[in-house]
């Protein structure tokens, strides 16, 4: 009789769970995220290690197969979400990827160079008597954190890499 590799554990929900992973939607959702998307990476958030096939978060999450296949493409594609090895299983199994949160600030942070360029832009195409200053404190604050974001990564990697 041949070994057979242990059944990866599947997400066990309770009603903090199910409300967390449904708050989880509505943020992701609210910072740009496709809400299904969002509501996968809460689910992934309080999965086993050994991650959650796409059936496994369609019925915690109760979407369909279709719906979560794109969600857990789009995770996979933003560096938020991996596949995880199982030998034995069939399934792909999925959970959030080391790292994520620098990943997808990094992402956020592309979006702020986006304002900082609009603010300039806009300063250069004032018309005369309209109030410079609004724009001026735009591509400040920006600018400024901008200047401080790489600090901060690597700071946070330094951390990272100190507790591991």
């Amino acid at each position: 009789m041949a070994d057979t590799p242990p059944a990866a554990a599947s997400l066990t929900t309770s009603a903090e769970s199910e409300q967390f992973m449904e708050r989880a939607g509505l943020l992701f959702e609210m910072v740009g995220m496709p809400r299904a998307a969002g509501r996968v990476l809460g689910a992934l958030l309080v999965a086993p290690s050994s991650g959650l096939t796409p059936a496994e978060l369609a019925a915690s999450l109760q979407s369909s197969r279709a719906s979560m296949s794109g969600a857990i493409k789009y995770l996979t594609l933003m560096g938020l979400a991996e596949r995880v090895p199982n030998p034995g299983e069939r399934a792909d199994r999925f959970r959030v990827r080391p790292n994520a949160w620098a990943t997808l600030t990094k992402q956020g942070n592309r979006k702020l160079q986006t304002l900082h360029d609009l603010a300039a832009e806009g300063q250069r195409a004032l018309p005369p008597g309209a109030d410079p200053a609004p724009l001026r404190e735009m591509q400040r604050f920006y600018g400024h954190w901008l200047r401080l974001f790489p600090a901060v990564l690597e700071e946070w990697h330094q951390l990272n890499r100190e507790e591991s």
